[in-house]
């Protein structure tokens, strides 16, 4: 059965989705490359980690998280405990000088990236009280030509909006 599954996989012509998180926080964007497991889309936010100043060029974010898309694989190992998912957040919480997930989401706000044959969409999140991300339906984005700097433009915009509404 396996081999049916990596022989279909072989001949499979569809592009696989690429995806990367951004994260802004105290004065920095993350860019997180996010992974794959068994051939599936990415979800796992395993990093590299990029990170850039706020006040960095439209042009620079964009090349970040373009860099981020291209790195997705689909082919990360599922972390099978709590041990394995610190691992995973480790790159990013290592970046950001932060001990704890909730440590760096109580001050950060947050979107997602995904591109499927160059098309992007831009999926914005907003923070809730104890610090997790949930989908903002209303401002998500489909995107196609964006240029670098329309594409770190268009996510800082996003994300400035996002921490003055989530720090009201």
């Amino acid at each position: 059965m396996k081999f049916l599954s990596r022989l279909s996989r072989f001949f499979d012509t569809q592009r696989r989705m690429s995806s990367a998180s951004l994260y802004r926080r105290d004065g920095s964007f993350f860019v997180v490359t996010l992974h794959g497991s068994g051939g599936g889309d990415p979800c796992i936010e395993a990093g590299p980690v990029e990170v850039l100043p706020v006040d960095a060029e439209p042009g620079e974010l964009g090349e970040a998280i373009i860099r981020g898309l291209g790195r997705t694989t689909h082919n990360h190992p599922y972390p099978a405990n709590q041990q394995e998912w610190k691992q995973v957040t480790a790159p990013l919480l290592s970046a950001a000088g932060c001990k704890t997930w909730p440590s760096f989401a109580k001050k950060a706000s947050s979107l997602r990236i995904n591109q499927t044959d160059g098309k992007l969409q831009v999926l914005p999140s907003r923070r809730d009280t104890k610090g997790s991300f949930y989908p903002v339906a209303e401002r998500e984005r489909q995107l196609e030509g964006l240029s670098a700097e329309q594409l770190g433009a268009l996510v800082a915009s996003e994300l400035e909006f996002a921490l003055t509404r989530d720090d009201a």
